[in-house]
């Protein structure tokens, strides 16, 4: 089982909208310009691609020294806070625990950098559910590449899932995400993929065809349930 960060596991979305306003107001001088709601349909690609997408927001075309300068100053004010107002989603610990009681391997495979997610995970104690960290630079490319998350199956130990019966089965490796790119790094690692309707997507995620979609984590092992019964 491989799960996705921001807007799958937590509500991360107030810091990630605080920290890129900090940065594009000090290093273009402006004030703060994105609200979280503008800044949750940026998420998902990267920090790269989120700073792009800042800067097309405000029909700019940026200098790649600018650009750097933006990103690096969000990285790490990042760093330095990542966790103010961002929330676990209900359900989550109860569901991890339990997919760790019945012997399933957890891995996580976001776009957000490696010693953020880390941080992340470590404020909420989550660090030890999982098997596998891989993050938007730890592999040379990201979701919707399927790399990081065939490199997160490596490290979890092959494509099984809990050593049961669904051993060997292209399903027997589920990504749960909310985007995507996490849509698209499933489908190009031929795993399947189970997305929550919750998260950050510009676009309705029932559209884009995944094997299951849940509305809370309240459905979710019925929704694994059936996956492993098709």
């Amino acid at each position: 089982m491989v799960f996705d960060l921001d807007g799958t596991l937590v509500h991360s979305s107030p810091d990630i909208a605080f920290h890129l306003n900090a940065a594009f107001a000090t290093c273009l001088n402006i004030d703060g310009p994105f609200g979280s709601d503008v800044v949750e349909n940026m998420i998902g690609g990267g920090l790269k691609d989120m700073i792009a997408r800042g800067f097309e927001e405000l029909s700019q075309t940026p200098d790649p020294m600018l650009f750097d300068q933006v990103l690096q100053r969000y990285r790490q004010n990042y760093l330095d806070q990542p966790v103010i107002k961002t929330t676990l989603y209900d359900g989550v610990v109860t569901m991890l625990e339990s997919l760790q009681n019945k012997g399933i391997k957890i891995g996580l495979c976001t776009n957000k950098t490696e010693a953020a997610a880390r941080l992340v995970l470590d404020h909420f104690n989550l660090t030890s559910f999982f098997g596998a960290i891989i993050g938007g630079d730890t592999t040379a490319t990201r979701k919707p590449d399927p790399e990081s998350l065939l490199e997160a199956i490596t490290q979890l130990g092959g494509n099984q899932l809990g050593g049961n019966q669904l051993q060997g089965n292209p399903k027997a490796t589920l990504m749960v995400g909310d985007s995507k790119a996490d849509y698209g790094a499933a489908r190009n690692a031929k795993t399947a993929i189970m997305l929550v309707d919750w998260g950050y997507s510009a676009i309705d995620v029932r559209d884009l065809g995944a094997d299951t979609v849940i509305s809370s984590y309240d459905e979710f092992h019925d929704a694994l349930l059936g996956l492993s019964s098709s």
